[in-house]
């Protein structure tokens, strides 16, 4: 039987002038793919074009979708305006992923969100964010660190009675952080299912089932914290489950 086909939503980056010239590019980052075709998956990039213009074509296919990191979500999809400690916006990209999110919730494909990925889930399901955390929310911990993603950096406390804890086990794991939004209030149909030692959201999941989305970012740790590839292998499961069910 073949594997399930993992849609990772893609992003785009202009190359710098140099001996060619300048040039728009839709990436995502190596780590992702790698976690996926680790953990029983086939990778599939999904343009920014193709979301935008025909979420149904871009996504037909896949039995599962990737919402990865990325750039802060416009704060006009939950009624605010801009506030100074929220980071760079990137409109067309929060178009397109909204386009493929919608199209996603609406056909049940089970999806799987990091970092910018949890907070574009919560905001697509009605919910708000933190637009900074350092500006907006008192006594925070450090949730932005330093050089490598494969360190582990703060703790997390997984809620029992949640798939997560079926994935990963109730109780303290250690996770990096590289984020300085985070979930506010809950989208419907979710709830929390893990956080900080200073209270802020750090995973969400569906009550159905079809959503399950970290803060942190566990492609970065398949290596350093193997427990990570659960995430992974989960979203895969769950995935040919849907395939099957078609």
């Amino acid at each position: 039987m073949s594997k399930p086909v993992i849609g990772i939503l893609g992003n785009t980056f202009k190359t710098a002038p140099g001996q060619f010239s300048s040039a728009l590019r839709e990436y995502v980052n190596s780590d992702y793919v790698e976690a996926v075709l680790k953990n029983g998956g086939t990778p599939a990039v999904i343009p920014t074009a193709g979301m935008q213009e025909d979420p149904e074509e871009a996504l037909s296919f896949c039995d599962g979708i990737l919402v990865p990191g990325g750039e802060d979500v416009h704060p006009w999809y939950y009624g605010e305006e801009p506030s100074p400690g929220i980071g760079t916006i990137r409109p067309e990209i929060d178009e397109a992923w909204m386009a493929a999110g919608k199209y996603a919730l609406e056909k049940k494909i089970p999806m799987f969100g990091i970092c910018k990925g949890i907070q574009f889930l919560n905001v697509l399901c009605g919910g708000t964010l933190y637009q900074d955390l350092y500006t907006q929310k008192k006594d925070c911990i450090l949730h932005m660190q330093s050089l490598e993603r494969s360190y582990l950096f703060h703790h997390v406390d997984v809620l029992g009675n949640t798939h997560l804890a079926k994935i990963l086990g109730e109780g303290k794991h250690p996770v990096n952080s590289m984020h300085h939004q985070a979930v506010r209030d809950l989208g419907e149909n979710l709830r929390v299912s893990a956080v900080a030692p200073d209270g802020t959201i750090e995973a969400i999941e569906s009550i159905d089932g079809q959503i399950v989305a970290v803060q942190w970012h566990p492609e970065g740790l398949t290596t350093s914290a193997p427990e990570m590839n659960r995430l992974f292998a989960d979203l895969v499961e769950r995935s040919r489950k849907y395939r099957d069910q078609r």
